[in-house]
């Protein structure tokens, strides 16, 4: 889809073009200008924990967006929870946003949701995770995966990768309930210099799945990834002993329903500054995470 295409149709929508310099990205589709839109002056939204009831309610709306409905009843259920949902198609793939509403702004997120593609993928620590945020909207135009997810406050404000009962763990139970055998992959940032172990400081990735015994499945895809991506990756549990994201609250909310999806992944700045610049890196590391090697 051209750009001016694409700006018309957003500008009708709703969304502003405005972006924040901690996240600038070129306003290209409805991706780029909903996150942009999202970062707008975030660093003076103070995040508000769901009322009670928002989560179930959120959860099932994801629930039927990741069935493929796309009603008016849906966004009219969203609008009376201060969300709003935009749909744009970009060749043979269409997505769908839902994000916070202008008039209420509360440090809940940023979801898409596309008509194709595998997995789902999060970057929950923009912009103090570096370029995360970037992989995402890559991915998102690559095309492949069904579901991203951002969060949309620092997380100085609130840790989306700590909080229980937020509109991403809603997004996460949704997604696995509607695609139980696909991966849930978070994506994160780590900086070599800080690490305590001679093994963390020498990683390029660290892996895990948000606890200290790796299935044998992800044995196979840090292997994927040491082969194909880089071989300084490492699996938490058996190679490295740190970054495991044990406290993970999506993790813990996965586990004790029963999925086993849930991959938590470090990445040392280089590694992501290659994932923002490369597609077939990207489609690489989700081809070994996904499961395909």
């Amino acid at each position: 889809m051209q750009v001016s295409r694409a700006l018309v149709l957003l500008v009708s929508a709703g969304f502003s073009a405005a972006v924040s310099a901690k996240t600038a990205v070129a306003p290209d589709g409805l991706l780029e200008q909903a996150y942009a839109r999202a970062w707008k002056g975030a660093d003076s939204v103070q995040y508000v924990p769901l009322r009670r009831g928002e989560r179930e309610a959120l959860e099932k709306l994801f629930v039927r967006l990741l069935q493929g409905e796309r009603t008016a009843q849906i966004d009219t259920a969203l609008r009376a929870l201060g969300w709003a949902m935009r749909t744009q198609a970009d060749g043979a793939v269409t997505w769908t946003v839902v994000a916070e509403a202008d008039t209420r702004r509360e440090g809940r997120g940023l979801f898409a949701f596309s008509s194709h593609g595998r997995h789902a993928i999060q970057a929950p620590h923009v912009p103090t995770d570096a370029l995360t945020g970037q992989i995402l909207l890559g991915y998102g135009r690559d095309a492949l995966p069904r579901a991203l997810a951002w969060n949309t406050v620092p997380r100085r404000t609130a840790d989306m990768a700590r909080l229980d009962d937020t509109p991403l763990v809603a997004f996460s139970r949704a997604f696995a309930q509607v695609h139980p055998q696909e991966k849930i992959l978070q994506l994160h940032g780590f900086d070599v210099a800080n690490r305590r172990s001679g093994a963390g400081a020498t990683s390029s990735a660290i892996v895990s799945a948000g606890h200290r015994r790796p299935s044998p499945a992800l044995v196979s895809a840090v292997t994927c990834m040491q082969k194909r991506i880089d071989q300084r990756a490492r699996l938490y549990g058996n190679d490295v002993h740190e970054l495991g994201g044990t406290q993970n609250s999506v993790a813990r909310t996965l586990l004790a329903s029963g999925h086993a999806g849930f991959i938590h992944v470090e990445l040392d700045m280089p590694l992501r500054r290659s994932l923002v610049d490369d597609a077939a890196r990207r489609r690489v590391l989700l081809e070994c995470l996904g499961g395909r090697s």
